[in-house]
């Protein structure tokens, strides 16, 4: 068996070969981790779009319908007058237009009326509660 070939030229050039490529794959891991992550693109939402009729205020909202209902009822308390109704039959249809506007509400088209209703009775508030505040100011001995 012959001795080993230790310090030999070929020895010497694989080391090197071997220093040269393990060099360079650090080099390429110094490089790879100072880069940012690459970011997965996101999935497209299977959710549908929601609709904003279902925010807002719902102190509003219910003011809005009871508003709302009531206006019904009262026309249904003026049709009884003009039919010349009983009494009983007045309470039935007042109680029976209250219940059913109260009920085509939640419906999604009149929903959307009931929210664009309750926004323009939240900006109507603050803007009279402004005013108000305005003219208390210039006005400070109405109190």
């Amino acid at each position: 068996m012959p001795p080993p070939r230790i310090a030999s030229d070929e020895w010497m050039a694989e080391q090197q070969l071997r220093a040269e490529l393990e060099a360079e794959a650090w080099r390429r891991m110094r490089e790879a981790a100072a880069r940012p992550p690459e970011l997965a693109p996101m999935p497209p939402s299977p959710l549908p779009p929601r609709d904003p009729s279902l925010g807002g205020s719902l102190i509003l909202k219910a003011l809005v319908r009871f508003a709302l209902a009531s206006a019904a009822g009262y026309l249904a308390y003026i049709a009884v007058l003009d039919a010349h109704l009983a009494v009983f039959d007045a309470w039935l249809a007042v109680g029976a237009a209250f219940i059913t506007s109260l009920a085509l509400s939640l419906l999604a088209p009149f929903r959307r009326v009931v929210h664009a209703m309750a926004e323009t009775a939240r900006w109507a508030l603050i803007a009279a509660i402004g005013v108000g505040a305005v003219w208390l100011m210039l006005n400070p001995g109405a109190l």
